[in-house]
């Protein structure tokens, strides 16, 4: 028995509700209460607020514990309730994935664009906007506001240059840093697969991947991450399960078919930006000013959706390569007996991911949520910009 229900009231949910069906909840009420959807309604800003209040609440394991026995007036955070806006963002920016992929940048670079193009004075989808490819068409620094030649003669300035070799140097260590962590904490899953074989209690552990799945396919962009990551674990383990049988003779060809998939990444990834840059050029030619507002709104959401598919194109290429690295880590390490188990445990894992599927009520979901986001950060960083300036 609760001591109060009211946070569980105004997400829809009963007081034994599960976290993944609190968290489901949310996503479906702050979706319905989001203060973009209900521009004429003067409440609907606190309606939104009191959807997020509940939320951090009852997704908070202590929190929870205290709001049941004690109610709302106990359970208040420490540092006090997070802006409802900003907590969206967070929450609905792929955070669930950090222990699988690391930091995931999609997001993260789009803000970067948008801010290096409002430095400059351009603007995204602009003349001087190209996501995904800079004057030359080289589409290798997707994501780079920076490189965009300020001269309109084709070429990079030196601190242009710089600027780059010095994004691109914290981009590696950074991505090193990042392989060392997800590989330890990926060992630490795959530990608990071996120990759950040997002592035969693989149940349990498919009850808390299950639950895992189930929160990590609402996350934005959730499926397809999950997909992601069961096609490198997959590949790495076939492989490496291979090499064990053939003596290591057949890892010049796993070795060999790695890079052809760089390759095909990659000119997949140039050919996305050059398709990205011809639809910006054509797009720099409408004057913005000239439409009506739905023709604007329409505008807008083609400019943001060309960009978003650059930085997804660079994001994806990125993470395949990374999570390669982690699974290298922990599948040559000569001081590990259990190698051939923890491969076997990848394929478990790749199966539970590719197995992940949304109905068509959380997918419906999950595109507005991806859409909010987008314009809750440019909401977000104009607003910086205004209180800078």
């Amino acid at each position: 028995m609760v001591k109060d229900t009211e946070y569980y009231d105004i997400l829809g949910v009963a007081p034994d509700a599960t976290p993944a069906e609190i968290k489901k909840a949310y996503r479906k009420r702050a979706m319905q209460t989001h203060p973009d959807k209900h521009p004429d309604d003067p409440d609907a800003q606190s309606k939104f607020q009191a959807v997020g209040e509940a939320y951090q609440v009852l997704s908070d394991d202590t929190l929870r514990r205290q709001y049941d026995q004690l109610g709302k007036e106990q359970a208040v955070p420490q540092q006090g309730f997070v802006d409802p806006s900003e907590y969206f963002t967070a929450i609905f920016g792929g955070d669930g994935f950090k222990d699988w992929v690391g930091e995931f940048s999609l997001f993260k670079e789009l803000e970067e664009v948008a801010a290096d193009e409002a430095m400059h004075g351009g603007a995204p989808g602009g003349p001087n906007s190209s996501p995904g490819s800079n004057q030359n068409g080289d589409s290798s620094q997707a994501g780079n506001g920076t490189m965009q030649n300020r001269h309109g003669d084709g070429k990079l300035t030196k601190e242009q240059r710089d600027k780059i070799a010095e994004m691109q140097r914290r981009r590696r260590e950074d991505t090193l840093k990042q392989i060392d962590e997800l590989a330890r904490k990926l060992n630490e899953k795959l530990n608990r697969y071996v120990l759950a074989v040997k002592e035969h209690h693989l149940d349990e552990f498919q009850a808390k991947l299950t639950q895992e799945v189930e929160e990590l396919k609402l996350e934005s962009f959730g499926l397809e991450l999950l997909h992601i990551l069961a096609t490198v674990y997959r590949n790495k383990a076939n492989n490496y399960l291979l090499s064990r049988k053939t003596l290591g003779v057949s890892k010049f060809l796993t070795g060999f078919r790695d890079g052809a998939k760089d390759v095909k990444s990659t000119y997949s990834l140039l050919h996305t930006g050059m398709e990205a840059k011809r639809t910006m050029q054509d797009l720099s030619e409408v004057d913005p000013e000239q439409l009506s507002p739905e023709e604007r709104a329409k505008f807008e959401h083609m400019v943001a959706g060309k960009a978003l598919g650059v930085m997804w194109s660079m994001s994806k290429y990125e993470l395949e390569r990374k999570l390669r690295e982690v699974c290298n880590k922990i599948l040559t390490d000569r001081h590990d007996p259990d190698k051939t188990l923890k491969a076997k445990g990848m394929l478990y894992l790749a199966d539970n991911f590719s197995r992940a599927r949304r109905t068509a009520e959380e997918a419906e979901e999950a595109r507005v949520f991806e859409e909010l986001i987008l314009g809750q950060q440019e909401r977000q960083r104009k607003k910086r910009y205004r209180v800078a300036a």
